[in-house]
């Protein structure tokens, strides 16, 4: 079924009227509808985005929170091997885990299954802009990337 477009203008139209204190218009806020019309969200859904710095897989998530968004980035680094596997190894990555200090940005997690986790989150005060996310994904990556180069020697 295709949308008339007088409809479809309509929709530019209403987009180009948006209440200012939309603006600016976060990640995952302009949607299709059903009926094949542009809508915005508000809020904003929560988004879900994928890209590469340096060679590591990141995975982003922005959700929605009140007047704020929350944005977690992460990052799996590698996995611990069992001791069975290879003990110097093992007791190597959680000798250089363990000395990691309080970073600001960002933060080595252990999950399950021994899988290395680079994570960050911060909150952003109103909708978030791809400048936000790239600029929060920068300051991690560059407080942890001493420890991303110990760390590689053994995973």
């Amino acid at each position: 079924m295709s949308v008339p477009l007088v409809a479809r203008l309509d929709a530019i139209h209403s987009l180009a009227e948006v209440a200012p204190e939309s603006l600016p218009i976060g990640m995952n806020a302009i949607f299709m509808t059903p009926e094949g019309v542009l809508g915005i969200a508000k809020p904003p859904r929560s988004s879900r985005l994928r890209f590469v710095v340096e060679g590591l897989p990141f995975n982003a998530a922005v959700s929605p929170d009140g007047e704020e968004a929350v944005c977690q980035i992460w990052a799996e680094v590698g996995h611990i091997p069992y001791t069975a596997q290879s003990p110097d190894r093992r007791r190597n990555l959680l000798t250089i885990l363990g000395g990691i200090g309080d970073l600001k940005h960002a933060r080595f997690v252990v999950q399950e299954g021994q899988k290395i986790l680079l994570f960050s989150e911060s909150r952003i005060g109103g909708h978030v802009r791809p400048e936000d996310l790239a600029h929060q994904t920068m300051l991690m990556v560059q407080e942890a990337r001493p420890f991303l180069r110990l760390l590689a020697e053994y995973l």
